[in-house]
């Protein structure tokens, strides 16, 4: 019984640590991609996140953020236009 409490809890944790990861990877994007990639940074630190990677197109900003020893990837694309390109590859 113990150990069933023990492993729905990590279960948990889990799900909650890769949200918070997916949130600041979410964030981050946004930010670099309206503004700039240092904003971005700060943002994803103060979601207690780390970025690890961005690239930065005209238009387009794609991050990579750990945050609890979990790595999400986010694309952001600024909307200027009305012609919007999906994101699935």
């Amino acid at each position: 019984m113990t150990a069933t409490l023990y492993s729905l809890s990590n279960i948990g944790m889990r799900l909650f640590d890769a949200q918070q990861s997916q949130f600041a990877a979410d964030v981050s994007a946004l930010a670099c991609v309206m503004a700039h990639e240092d904003l971005a940074r700060k943002i994803a630190e103060q979601n207690f996140g780390q970025m690890i990677e961005t690239e930065k197109l005209s238009d387009k900003c794609t991050v990579v953020v750990e945050a609890n020893h979990v790595v999400r990837r986010a694309v952001a694309v600024s909307a200027e236009g009305l012609d919007l390109p999906t994101l699935q590859w």
